[in-house]
């Protein structure tokens, strides 16, 4: 390479580290903007779910406490007065004191706080769907049976999350109006469901045998159960 061209390469080096410095000069705040932007947003992000665990430890140590009262009024009164900063807290202390004053005979009150929650809009689904299935069972018999049928069906469409419970509540409607073999139907359809628990699956099991009925074979196998005679 001669010095002349040695010399052009050097030149346009400099001018590149030139160029690359003037860049740098007039855009660079942006790059450093853009990063305190991410640590920042990172930080911010990370003291915001610390935030959120402990207002949940909060909530729940709160509603233990309120359960832990022993009159019922005193129950319901403190877990009203806990703090909900969100539509589903909001749902989950409805569903506690749902269950306290049922717990108490006070039927009327449970249905209706359950019924609030089943219609608020603005509330998860799943605790929407919750209440309303606790309020059909604490309803039961009294219900009509039209009604009490389609709302459980609704209940116990596949992918839902209340469907084996639904099953075996429309099987306990099915025995309420007299239908025996209805209702034997239904719990076999039950035991041959693939998500259900140990425990209903037991309950189906001993209803199934009380009403005469036998026992699906893949029933057999899940839980270990002789068939009836």
């Amino acid at each position: 390479m001669s010095e002349t061209d040695s010399f052009i390469e050097e030149v346009t080096e400099e001018v590149r580290k030139d160029q690359l410095y003037g860049y740098y000069k007039k855009y660079g705040w942006i790059a450093g903007l853009l990063i305190v932007l991410i640590v920042g947003g990172a930080v911010y992000l990370e003291w915001s779910k610390s935030q959120a665990q402990a207002a949940a430890q909060m909530r729940g140590d709160a509603i233990a406490a309120a359960l832990e009262k022993t009159d019922t009024a005193d129950r319901v009164a403190a877990l009203e007065s806990i703090a909900t900063d969100t539509d589903a807290s909001f749902a989950l202390i409805s569903l506690q004191k749902a269950a306290v004053l049922a717990e108490d005979g006070q039927k009327e009150a449970a249905l209706s706080t359950l019924d609030t929650l089943k219609d608020n809009a603005q509330a998860p689904q799943i605790y929407r769907d919750m209440a309303q299935f606790k309020a059909l069972v604490l309803r039961g018999k009294d219900m009509d049976q039209g009604p009490r049928m389609a709302a459980l069906e609704a209940l116990a469409a596949p992918g839902s999350a209340f469907r084996p419970l639904a099953l075996e509540q429309i099987a306990v409607a099915k025995l309420d109006a007299g239908d025996v073999k209805g209702a034997i139907a239904q719990l076999s359809q039950l035991l041959n469901e693939p998500q259900v628990s140990r425990e209903l699956r037991q309950r189906a099991v001993q209803l199934l045998v009380s009403l005469g009925g036998e026992i699906p074979a893949i029933s057999q196998l899940l839980s270990g159960t002789e068939t009836a005679q």
